[in-house]
């Protein structure tokens, strides 16, 4: 499969799930996704009045913590590239929100100048990307010099015997559960594929760290269920 005909591919799972996608993260998740994004903001160093991108924002789960924290001196743009995902973020944005916008753009192509935010984040993304290299240049070039890049990604947990309940787990009763739901398993079958397939949380950050980042740091959440990355842009 090439790197476009997997874009496709990854495209058509989101938009197929997008109205349920919400409920399915925190039910599989047992609500641990909302601490794991609150982690990453808490650990973000983002400010209030800051200027903030958030790639593969989804639903703007993210984005909306992240549009807290900046307050209304500070704004959240959100970027994904399924069009299905982002109508659900608009729509749950309503007039709360009113520092968060939200536009449809691919993570390796942004329509933005160079050097324009002093944050860029990503929730459970970078693994969706098929060539991560170009993404990572992408996110260094709109970010400021000194400007933080934060991530925050499902990895395979790092205890053992968790990890082959984890994986039992995200085998076979998450598709089993997303069939009944969605009325198709497809993209449960892909999530732990997109882990496996995956840098580990090492690789990963030498990988941050050959495309332009200074400072990466990884803290492990949850047995190594989920793992945030933390870097700067060279000044």
């Amino acid at each position: 499969m090439s790197l476009k005909q997997r874009d496709l591919y990854i495209r058509n799972i989101f938009s197929t799930i997008a109205p349920q996608i919400d409920f399915l993260t925190s039910g599989f998740s047992f609500g641990f996704d909302h601490i794991w994004r609150a982690k990453a903001v808490s650990l973000s160093g983002i400010h209030e009045g800051d200027r903030v991108l958030d790639v593969c924002s989804g639903t703007g789960e993210l984005a909306f913590r992240l549009s807290r924290r900046v307050g209304p001196t500070g704004s959240v743009t959100g970027a994904d590239f399924c069009e299905e995902m982002l109508e659900r973020a608009k729509i749950k944005a309503g007039t709360r929100h009113q520092n968060t916008t939200f536009v449809l753009a691919d993570a390796k192509n942004v329509p933005f100048p160079d050097n324009t935010f002093d944050a860029v984040t990503v929730a459970f993304g970078m693994r969706n990307i098929p060539d991560t290299c170009l993404a990572l240049e992408e996110i260094k070039r709109v970010l400021k010099p000194g400007g933080t890049f934060i991530c925050l990604e499902l990895t395979s947990p790092n205890v053992p015997l968790f990890r082959t309940i984890y994986k039992w787990y995200v085998s076979r009763i998450m598709p089993f559960c997303s069939k009944l739901i969605v009325k198709t398993a497809k993209p449960y079958v892909y999530l732990p594929r997109s882990i496996n397939a995956f840098y580990s949380p090492d690789k990963f950050k030498k990988v941050i760290g050959e495309c332009g980042f200074s400072n990466v740091t990884i803290d492990s959440l949850t047995m190594g269920i989920a793992t945030i990355y933390k870097a700067v842009k060279y000044a």
